[in-house]
């Protein structure tokens, strides 16, 4: 038997995720970060808070691609790794995820990639030379302040980049952490990796200052800290690594469809198609009532 830990992430619609948890294998746990922003009663009237269903108390009111996110992404996996139970994967979804294929078809999948020693998480080596990074070399100063889009400290946080950003001081992407040098690795937030590697990344966010310090002033940490610990340590060659140029996030995602041009498309029922003919095992994003067709199709098809 594969024990499973899914680490979701959520702020809206909690009709679709109580949706999302009944539709995925009995046998697994389900840890839930909601935002600060959001009402968690709401949450837990659909879900409950049981043995299976585990909401955390310790929440952050969320500001996209700051460090926010790796804080709520560490308190998911300390959350898991805490429980009693040992879980072969921890796995991490939005709470607007949706699974594409049939629960034996997970519970096999990861029995095969736990019997190959397979961290399911990939992850493209940044080059500094590249014009495609640039952001991940710039300082991003004040990303977690909540300010007002539009208000005065809004627009200063915003010049403060600019002003930084046509510096000749840019953020290397390789660089030091307390005990070891690092170089920088992106993907997608959204992964599987093992309760190895999960203690890895948690003990590296807990004892190494250096890292976290230059991870709180970059671009979308989401995307590079936990790849960052993963392929500069020796489960390395257990993980998916991408080579070549940087073409888009779907390709950086290793079981999740997106439609990411320039937004995150919402699915709906003309979409059934190219979801299932990508192979892969969740599709994103899903919502209730606008993407109820969609869901029953895939319902009804799930193998």
């Amino acid at each position: 038997m594969i024990n499973l830990a899914f680490l979701i992430s959520a702020h809206t619609d909690e009709a679709h995720l109580k949706r999302l948890v009944d539709a995925l294998p009995e046998s697994a746990d389900f840890y839930i970060h909601i935002d600060q922003k959001s009402d968690i009663d709401k949450f837990k009237k659909l879900l409950g808070d049981n043995g299976r269903v585990k909401f955390l108390t310790n929440r952050e009111n969320v500001e996209w691609g700051s460090w926010l996110e790796v804080k709520y992404q560490m308190s998911l996996i300390r959350a898991a790794l805490s429980s009693a139970r040992h879980y072969d994967y921890l796995i991490t979804i939005s709470g607007m995820d949706y699974p594409v294929w049939s629960n034996q078809r997970i519970m096999d999948y990861f029995g095969k990639m736990k019997a190959d020693g397979r961290e399911i998480i990939d992850g493209i080596k940044l080059d500094e030379d590249d014009k495609a990074y640039y952001l991940y070399s710039h300082f991003r100063f004040l990303a977690c302040r909540h300010w007002r889009k539009g208000s005065i400290k809004s627009r200063f946080r915003s010049l403060l980049r600019k002003y930084f950003a046509i510096l000749p001081i840019k953020k290397p992407f390789c660089f030091y952490g307390d005990s070891k040098m690092y170089h920088l690795y992106k993907g997608a937030a959204w992964w599987a990796i093992s309760t190895e590697l999960a203690k890895l990344v948690l003990s590296s966010y807990d004892n190494d200052r250096k890292l976290v310090k230059y991870f709180q002033t970059s671009f979308c940490p989401a995307e590079t800290f936990v790849q960052t610990v993963a392929f500069n340590s020796e489960f390395a060659d257990k993980c998916l690594l991408k080579k070549g140029a940087y073409t888009n996030l779907n390709d950086l995602t290793p079981f999740t469809y997106i439609d990411y041009n320039p937004v995150v498309k919402v699915l709906t029922g003309e979409d059934y198609s190219r979801v299932k003919d990508s192979g892969k095992m969740f599709c994103r994003k899903t919502r209730t009532d606008v993407s109820d067709e969609f869901m029953n199709m895939i319902d009804s098809s799930r193998e």
